[in-house]
């Protein structure tokens, strides 16, 4: 299978959409009381209202409105709303907004220096796509620490074939490890050509570091990324 359709797949699996998981019958009470406190201002609220309005919770998927309150949520400070707003520059409702990659750089920057681990995956998918491999494995390293999938394998493909690092097929085989501890059960199989490729290069013992190494990893995810995961319920908090 190719690199990128595999990153794809990983994301597709690995992603949270945040608040498309706890829908109820509440949704529009939720969305009319959240757009009150957006309009006196709350950064976090308007962030939420364009989640609503991007997901679809609580009223129809309304692209153009969502990124006018993810506009308005980066514009107050919030961190999340630039990445929405960074998405949405980089064609995620095509219609919603003109593409502008670097408009779409410079707000999932943010983002990703605020800590989000999506932005920084996605950051360094931007400078992998120039070619940029520092800046890439740099972004990627932020990202997989996290326990972002798609980073690690990036990350992993980064130390095989020295882009941006000293090639090290260890730490290829260490990241590629950690991968597949975070990939879902159902989707393991498809890493098996390429763990199998790396340790093809490596010692036993080499192998074995590698091993020991992924088994002793732990996610460490960042303030904001855990924010991002709590969807709805940050949303009803708020409102409180």
């Amino acid at each position: 299978m190719k690199l990128k359709s595999l990153r794809v797949l990983l994301r597709l699996a690995l992603c949270v959409l945040p608040l498309s998981a706890c829908a109820d019958a509440s949704d529009a009470d939720t969305l009319r009381k959240l757009t009150a406190l957006a309009e006196q201002g709350s950064a976090a609220a308007q962030y939420n209202v364009g989640m609503f309005h991007n997901n679809g919770i609580g009223t129809a998927k309304d692209p153009r409105t969502a990124f006018r309150w993810f506009e308005r949520a980066a514009a107050g400070g919030d961190a999340l709303g630039h990445y929405k707003v960074g998405c949405y520059y980089a064609g995620q409702f095509p219609g919603a907004v003109g593409v502008d990659e670097a408009k779409a750089l410079t707000a999932k920057t943010v983002a990703a220096e605020a800590g989000y681990s999506l932005a920084q995956g996605d950051v360094g998918n931007i400078y992998g796509k120039r070619s940029d491999w520092p800046q890439a494995v740099k972004w990627w390293a932020a990202a997989a620490e996290q326990g972002y999938a798609p980073a690690a394998y990036n990350l992993a493909n980064a130390y095989q074939r020295g882009q941006g690092v000293p090639k090290d097929p260890v730490k290829a085989l260490g990241n590629m490890l950690i991968v597949a501890r975070l990939t879902p059960e159902p989707m393991r199989p498809r890493l098996a050509p390429s763990l199998e490729a790396i340790r093809g290069t490596l010692s036993p013992e080499q192998i074995t570091q590698a091993e020991s190494a992924a088994a002793a990893w732990q996610a460490n995810p960042s303030s904001l990324t855990l924010r991002a995961k709590r969807g709805v319920v940050e949303a009803k908090e708020l409102i409180q």
